[in-house]
Formats: C-alpha cells, structure tokens, sequence
C-alpha cells in the first residue's frame, strides 16, 4: 500500500471520529442550553424570593435578578393547570404559563434559568406564584401566566434529567416554607368517609379534597382536579406514603399529586388513640 492510500485511510478515519463526537455531544446537549456568561441578572435563591412577598399583596419584580431551579411537577396528567412547580435546595414555588402540554417542553427533571425582570410575585389563597400580569379593574386580582412566545424570553434551559429527592415530613414540620416542593408523608390514610370515593369527581369535573390522616396524629388534604386524567380512580383503602407537591389554599394544607405512582399503600389501616382523634364526628 503506498503512502497516499495510508493518507487517505488516516483521513478517513479522523473524519468519522470527529463525526462520532460530534453526534455524541449533540445528543447529550440538545435539550439543555448553555447559560450566557454575559448575563447580568443577579441569581437569587426561592428563599430570599419568597421573603420579598408580603401576603395578598403583589410585587413588581424591576430588578435584574434570575432563579435556577429544578421542575418538580408539570401538567403531564392535568392536576396542574398552566402552571410548573420548581424547587432549589431552599424552597419551591409554582410559575404560571399560559400554554398547554408544558410537559413536552419542561419535564420533571429539567433544570431552567427563570428571568425575574418584569414579572409579578403575587399569592392564590396564600400559595405564592410567579405570574406575567395582573389586573385588579374589576375590583379582584386577576394574573396571567408567562404567554407561550415569550417562554424563551424568561425561561431557559440549563440541563435535563437531575435527579428530584422527596424531602419526607412529618405533619407538625408541614409549613408554608415548604410551598411548592416535592414532599413524601408517611403512615398515613384516607379518611374512612372518603374510603369509597374517587380522588375526584371526573364525569362533572369537579376537583376535591380528600383528608388523608396521619396515624400519629392530623390531616392534610390530597387535592385532585377534576380534569386530572386519574380523577376517576377510586382511592385506595389501605396505609402507606404520599409523594407530591406541598401546597396550601387558605389556611388548609393540602398535598398535589402528579401521577397515582406517587402513592404507595402496603400497610394495614391504623388504631390508637392519636387515630381516634381523626376520626369524622
């Protein structure tokens, strides 16, 4: 073989191995997006966030400040509606978007840069939320979502598939520092007048609120909607654990599921005195 046949299989071969690891990087990093270095925004915990929230008042966000978080639940199944539950190692909270099939575009896992500037911290019910617009002419407080074509504008993508822990609780730790994260409760059940219900009323869908009793004591509600696609599952009857989304709507905490995996009842119901007291009068 003279020595242009080598150069040419050297060549060749430089160009397929350049090729391969042009592939490979593409397919790892098509989802996620590089963060500008020039970006100016300053980063901001969701603690310190939600500290400058003074409840049912609404804050105009002016300055320059961005979130990096972690979504934590979407609308796969319909028990969110235009709206995404993020969390960092600090706290949670939900963002609206007014657009539909937000899944396909944020799953569970991703982890997005959100920009602050020129949006609105406002609350529902005492449930902080980050909203596009608010308008108060009628007298009440109306709020819009991010639109969907200015998604980019505020949101992007940093990376995909990080891994999402359940921080377990236990009810007297239940509180409004923990809005918008993902929790696990344990030994707990539905109430006994609840044992032959739905997680909510699918034919008219109407959404409701299923007590679900800890053993050791109290009550917090599982909220379905009643578009969720397992409205009409009937509950299960037994005791176990919880995962979902902490949430609150006045003074009642409630638990938003993503999906029935999200419950595990292996346990036998429970007895005591601390189980007497959150029987129905």
């Amino acid at each position: 073989m003279n020595i242009k046949s080598y150069f040419s299989i050297f060549i060749s071969l430089l160009a397929f191995s350049f090729l391969f690891f042009s592939v490979a990087c593409l397919k790892q990093s098509a989802y996620a997006q590089p963060i500008n270095n020039n970006d100016t925004d300053t980063l901001i915990s969701i603690r310190a966030f939600r500290k400058l929230h003074t409840m049912g008042n609404v804050e105009a966000i002016t300055k320059s400040i961005t979130l990096e978080a972690t979504i934590v639940a979407n609308d796969e199944h319909d028990n969110l509606y235009k709206s995404i539950s993020i969390q960092d190692t600090t706290g949670g909270i939900l963002l609206n978007l007014d657009g539909s099939s937000l899944y396909q575009t944020y799953p569970v896992g991703t982890t997005v840069r959100i920009h602050l500037q020129n949006l609105y911290l406002t609350d529902y019910r005492r449930m902080l939320q980050i909203v596009a617009s608010v308008d108060t002419s009628s007298g009440q407080l109306n709020t819009a979502g991010i639109p969907a074509s200015l998604f980019s504008k505020f949101i992007r993508v940093v990376k995909d598939n990080h891994l999402i822990l359940p921080l377990m609780v236990s009810y007297k730790n239940l509180s409004d520092t923990l809005q918008g994260r993902l929790i696990k409760i344990s030994n707990v059940e539905f109430s006994a007048a609840d044992t032959n219900s739905t997680f909510a009323d699918k034919k008219n869908k109407i959404g409701a609120s299923r007590g679900l009793k800890f053993c050791s004591g109290g009550t917090i509600y599982l909220r379905t909607s009643g578009y969720a696609d397992f409205a009409g599952i009937a509950l299960p009857k037994n005791n176990g654990e919880v995962i979902g989304i902490y949430s609150v709507y006045n003074s009642e905490k409630q638990i938003l599921l993503r999906d029935t995996s999200d419950i595990l009842f292996t346990q036998k119901r429970c007895t005591g005195a601390a189980w007497l007291k959150n029987l129905p009068n």
